[in-house]
């Protein structure tokens, strides 16, 4: 039994698979002789990163080692970071003892967390095991030339460009548009449109469904206003009417509304406004000589959310009451709280952003929860975005903390549960926060800095300190020198050939097919001078997800004189 013992390198054993990534390779024999001394595995992610494994089978040269294998964790794309970024990571790379079915686990024992920048973007272990060990069969990591290595990344801290959301508030104004509208009996488009209309410094068009939509579908008038060139990062409160009007009698049928209109939702209204029988009938008024006369009109409180300027901060993830730093994460900046009171009915969802590689977003209840009796209190939480496309089964551990500007003094309130260093969610929670924020009298209360003039501003940093979810796994093959495998192409009438690539037929060898690809006016590099010749994968597609083969081959033009062929390999 081989006895782990390397300075500064703690190895705990788990019988639990690594979160993240497996990666298992099938020949490592091959890995060792073709691999040019460093292997690159696929990329995988964790914590909002793209991560990849490296591991140096004859260990790294570039550090003098040859009698161990080394192991490190690579950041991958880290060119497009903006400058100066810097991502702390507490992290662990796993070897699978095969004969226990349990994880060796390497972590650094003096370093609860690691600096990644700019300058250094590949953390991980010089010597994870002599080779002699490592190759012999009875300390179970190379069993019939298969081993398994594995990685958890979880990011604790962050030095970046957060998301910053802004909501803005003018006065509101009342607009309304009037719209004649011919709507056939007989062949009834799916729907008809408006031309655009401008009101509240906003381009409008209303929709109306002939045939009805959604609900009213067949049987009802569908009426809806839509925001015809909404901005990327727009959220607009409008209160609006919509009205089929009665031109003989003035008994109008209309239906009112108050909705955020955005990008991701632009448009809002009625799907039974009015039923088809009513509008036939020629006593009503709403359709003249097949006329209907539309009204639309806009009461606009004209919120917008604006992306600021990125803001460059950091965060040591310390619990305070009060902090300096500015939020890692997110800031969402209110200007007319009052308008918010009055209009998000009790509710208001702010845009969405990233953190520990999934999407949040903030819920601010601005006259308490009323669900769980809360009305003096303002109400914040942390609700996770898009759980629907997770696997069954999932659960994420956040350490999170939720921020008040203090406008006065210029620092942060800084809001975290005393109680619990991490929150469990998981499909059936998926909501996070505080009841009690602080009581709206307070809150209101200019002298104690949370709201000057209309103005307040929230926050949030979430870090995922654990998972429990389907992690990336990735099999890499080699195919066994013993079934070597010779293919002969013969091409008829090459020298005619005007094709710009030729592809042989398809054929089999190690448990894969193959075709051949010749280029007679040559490619990439031999574009125009050579003829290029290369082996392809014939149906890629049936290989397992992440899967890699690892192939010895040679590709010959055969001199069929003098038996002097021209080969590469």
């Amino acid at each position: 039994m081989f006895n782990y013992c390397i300075a500064g390198v703690s190895t705990p054993f788990s019988n639990s698979p690594p979160t993240h990534y497996i990666l298992k390779v099938e020949s490592f024999s091959s890995l060792e002789r073709h691999s040019a001394g460093r292997f690159e595995s696929g990329q995988f992610d964790a914590g909002g990163y793209k991560w990849k494994l490296v591991v140096y089978p004859n260990g790294y040269k570039q550090k003098n080692l040859d009698d161990h294998i080394s192991v490190y964790l690579e950041m991958a794309g880290a060119d497009s970071l903006q400058t100066g970024w810097e991502v702390f990571v507490d992290f662990r790379l796993f070897l699978r003892d095969q004969n226990k079915g349990i994880y060796l686990v390497l972590q650094d024992a003096n370093l609860n967390k690691m600096c990644l920048h700019g300058a250094m973007f590949e953390v991980g272990f010089d010597r994870v095991i002599p080779l002699n060990a490592f190759t012999d069969s009875s300390n179970g990591y190379l069993i019939n030339d298969t081993c398994v290595f594995g990685a958890e990344v979880f990011v604790c801290k962050e030095r970046r460009a957060g998301k910053a959301e802004r909501l803005c508030a003018i006065n509101s104004a009342m607009y309304k548009h009037p719209w004649k509208v011919y709507i056939p009996l007989k062949f009834r488009p799916e729907f008809l449109e408006s031309k655009p209309f401008f009101a509240g410094g906003q381009t409008w068009k209303i929709r109306l469904y002939p045939k009805g939509y959604d609900k009213g579908k067949d049987t009802h008038v569908s009426l809806y206003l839509t925001l015809a060139n909404p901005e990327p990062a727009s959220k607009i409160l409008t209160e609006f009417t919509l009205r089929i009007v009665d031109q003989l009698n003035g008994k109008h049928f209309f239906c009112k509304g108050c909705q955020w209109f955005s990008a991701l939702t632009p448009s809002f209204g009625f799907s039974r406004l009015i039923a088809f029988d009513i509008l036939k009938q020629l006593d009503k008024g709403f359709l003249v000589q097949s006329y209907c006369l539309v009204e639309a009109e806009v009461t606009k409180e004209d919120w917008w959310s604006i992306a600021m300027a990125n803001l460059e901060f950091e965060q040591d993830g310390v619990s305070t009451p009060f902090s300096y730093t500015p939020p890692t994460h997110y800031t969402l900046k209110i200007e007319s709280f009052s308008l918010l009171k009055k209009h998000s009915a009790d509710r208001f969802e702010s845009g969405e952003f990233d953190a520990g590689g999934y999407k949040w977003k903030l819920v601010v209840y601005p006259n308490g929860y009323k669900k769980k009796n809360v009305e003096d209190h303002i109400s914040v939480y942390l609700e996770m975005a898009g759980a629907e496309s997770l696997e069954t089964g999932w659960e994420v551990f956040v350490d999170f903390r939720l921020f008040l500007l203090d406008q006065n003094k210029g620092i942060y309130l800084v809001l975290q549960d005393a109680n619990l260093n991490k929150i469990c969610l998981h499909r059936a929670m998926l909501e996070m926060g505080f009841d009690r924020v602080i009581p709206l009298k307070a809150f209101a209360d200019a002298s104690n800095g949370y709201l000057i003039d209309d103005k307040c501003v929230f926050g949030a940093e979430v870090f995922v300190c654990k998972e429990r979810r389907a992690g990336k796994a990735e099999c890499l093959s080699g195919i066994n020198s013993a079934s070597t495998n010779k293919y002969v192409w013969k091409i008829e009438k090459f020298s005619k050939s005007k094709t710009e690539c030729l592809e042989s037929q398809p054929f089999n060898a190690g448990g894969q097919t193959w075709k051949i690809k010749l280029y007679p006016k040559g490619a990439d590099d031999g574009k125009g001078t050579h003829v290029s010749i290369y082996l392809k994968c014939a149906n890629p597609e049936k290989l397992s997800p992440g899967s890699q083969i690892l192939t010895e081959f040679t590709l010959r033009i055969v001199d069929q004189l003098n038996a002097k062929h021209f080969y590469s390999k």
